[in-house]
């Protein structure tokens, strides 16, 4: 029996149609959502201008008080997208637990928030909208699919950018 379902977001096109999916679930088995969104850790790119352009008293302060404050902005923003998601959406909103936002790799950051709280199936799309239409599974999809310790729905994208109508009001019935 599933209690505890762990969606996990990466705040793209298919969001809303991934929302039906794991509020379905919810309604229909009584479960509880925890939201995960993961972000990416800062690039070794991004890493060497900081060390090589950027004051040593002034990284501390942005380490400090830049990290915190960007992190604030991106988990009102996954906020935000899911208020707007929700605008939609036609079924119980209640299911949703808690929406957090953590950084690291996101499969990891995945599988970790799943041990952490308790759930009993992690959903997630296929692949990310961003990736080509000829890769069926996305990196992130496969590596938590091939980690993980519970079940994994993966929700398949590339319906929906088929023929998005058909495919919503096909989950409705």
């Amino acid at each position: 029996m599933l209690r505890n379902i762990l969606y996990a977001s990466d705040l793209g096109l298919f969001g809303p149609y991934l929302l039906e999916h794991v509020c379905e679930l919810a309604f229909r088995h009584q479960a509880r959502v925890t939201v995960i969104h993961a972000v990416e850790p800062v690039s070794v790119f991004a890493g060497a201008l900081l060390e090589t352009y950027v004051p040593q008293k002034d990284k501390k302060a942005l380490k400090q008080h830049g990290y915190q404050a960007v992190m604030a902005t991106i988990r009102a923003r996954v906020r935000q997208a899911f208020e707007e998601d929700f605008i939609d959406f036609q079924g119980p909103l209640d299911c949703i637990a808690g929406v957090e936002v953590q950084e690291g790799d996101a499969w990891q950051v995945i599988l970790d928030t799943a041990e952490r709280t308790g759930a009993d199936l992690i959903v997630m799309g296929s692949r990310s909208g961003h990736q080509s239409r000829g890769t069926t599974i996305g990196s992130v999809a496969s590596k938590v699919l091939q980690l993980s310790p519970v079940p994994v729905y993966l929700v398949p994208v590339d319906t929906v950018q088929r023929n998005p109508e058909a495919t919503l009001r096909r989950t409705r019935t």
